[in-house]
């Protein structure tokens, strides 16, 4: 008999199985925090995972710390160290400080007599007058005075008439030389009443000429040293061109007019006499002299124009070395280093004397100095050539003749003999004629001469 009951039905009676599985999932999965606790979980719980009333998560809450507290002290004055001490411990600041104190104090004070020397021109005489300022910075008798103006020139007397105004300069500064450095701004054409003249045509070069003649004499008129500075190369070639054209006027105007030209060019140019905008300066270190421009100077440049012009500034001012040593500080030259009276007069030391110093040759004068009085005693070599008087030899010297027993080099007159002993001959004997030849006999009938134009009779007679 077949069982056609109902799947459901068969299993009627018999337990769910899921419920069951469930439970021991849960009891598995349960962690042992919870098992632990006190009061045992109930079913719900195991079922739908609540957490216990008392159970604490199984994970930690991070607390952050409290802020510190901030505590405010009051500082405590610091005490100074002493100037030694700081300068050890910040040498950088000390550096600017000391600059300071050197600014501070400022250049040396210029004396009542001091020169002074005017400067005129466009803006390279303004660099030449800084440069020379700096450069006479410390000697008392040397004033700098500048007067220029960078758009100037001999071209444009509508802006600045320099032969017209440099009387009037000169009555207010009354300079004791003046220097003049102008031509940077005369690239241009010459404003006439017939019209422009182009730059360095005949008309142009002749109006120039005569304006820079009228500056120089205006100078001289005053009877005030004059220097003209010449221009120095410029970084473009045509400038470079014009520049070597206008120092050879200026030095023809200057030399007429009875002053001094100063040429820089060798300065600032190289070997072959083309523009460097860098090059040596006054201590032989590589610098840069010229500015991006290829015109203006740099410090060290102006510092280098100046090099050249202190010079010419100085021998035209007529300053000598006494003056000079004058001029100096205590501080610079005190009485300590001079000897005194004394000891200049209790000196036995006597300096070297050359091969080439004239004493040595009896004379005590340079070429072009004073003459000797006449009928002086003259050096021994002009008695010997000029008078034929031998000075008397010293003992032990060559031309003293004693190992021969005699006084001087010529051996005294011999009759028998021109020969005399140790191989000195006498003066005397070298005078005499030699004696002629020994007397032949003549023929008797000598055969007479022949007739000219004729042969003679060809002589066969052998010497032997």
């Amino acid at each position: 008999m077949t069982d056609r009951t109902p799947h459901k039905a068969k299993h009627k009676g018999r337990p769910r199985l899921a419920p069951v599985l469930a439970l021991a999932v849960a009891v598995v999965l349960l962690p042992w925090e919870a098992l632990a606790q006190d009061r045992p979980r109930s079913l719900l719980d195991m079922l739908f995972g609540g957490p216990p009333r008392n159970s604490r998560p199984s994970y930690r809450v991070y607390e952050a710390p409290p802020p510190p507290q901030r505590v405010i002290r009051k500082q405590q004055p610091r005490k100074k160290a002493p100037a030694e001490q700081q300068t050890r411990r910040s040498p950088s600041r000390a550096a600017p400080a000391a600059a300071a104190a050197a600014a501070a104090s400022g250049p040396v004070e210029k004396s009542e007599t001091a020169r002074n020397v005017l400067v005129i021109g466009d803006f390279m005489a303004g660099s030449l007058a800084k440069g020379l300022d700096n450069a006479f910075a410390d000697n008392r008798d040397i004033r700098v005075t500048s007067r220029v103006d960078g758009s100037s020139g001999l071209v444009r007397d509508d802006h600045r008439d320099w032969p017209a105004t440099i009387s009037a300069l000169i009555d207010e500064t009354k300079p004791a030389a003046v220097v003049v450095m102008l031509g940077a701004n005369d690239r241009q054409a010459i404003r006439a009443p017939d019209g422009a003249l182009p730059l360095r045509s005949q008309e142009w070069a002749d109006l120039y000429a005569k304006r820079a003649k009228a500056l120089a004499e205006a100078v001289r008129d005053h009877k005030v040293p004059l220097l003209w500075v010449g221009m120095p190369a410029f970084q473009a070639d045509r400038a470079t061109e014009d520049m070597v054209y206008f120092n050879d006027v200026f030095r023809t105007v200057a030399l007429m007019a009875g002053g001094e030209y100063v040429d820089i060019w060798n300065g600032f140019t190289d070997a072959n006499g083309s523009f460097v905008s860098s090059g040596p300066d006054t201590a032989g270190q590589s610098v840069r002299l010229r500015n991006s421009d290829g015109i203006t100077l740099t410090g060290a440049g102006q510092e280098k124009l100046a090099f050249f012009v202190e010079k010419p500034v100085t021998k035209a001012l007529g300053l000598n070395v006494e003056d000079f040593v004058a001029s100096l500080g205590t501080q610079q030259l005190s009485a300590k280093d001079l000897p005194t009276a004394a000891d200049a007069a209790l000196a036995i030391a006597t300096p070297p004397v050359s091969f080439a110093d004239p004493r040595l040759d009896g004379g005590d004068q340079l070429l072009g100095g004073p003459q000797q009085a006449a009928g002086g005693a003259g050096s021994p070599r002009d008695k010997l050539v000029r008078e034929g008087v031998v000075t008397s030899a010293m003992a032990g010297r060559a031309d003293q003749f004693n190992w021969t027993g005699r006084d001087t080099a010529v051996s005294p007159v011999t009759r028998d003999n021109a020969i005399v002993f140790r191989g000195t001959t006498s003066l005397e004997e070298l005078r005499l004629p030699a004696p002629g030849p020994t007397a032949t006999p003549q023929p008797k009938d000598p055969a007479p001469a022949p007739a000219p134009g004729k042969a003679g009779t060809p002589d066969t007679s052998v010497v032997n």
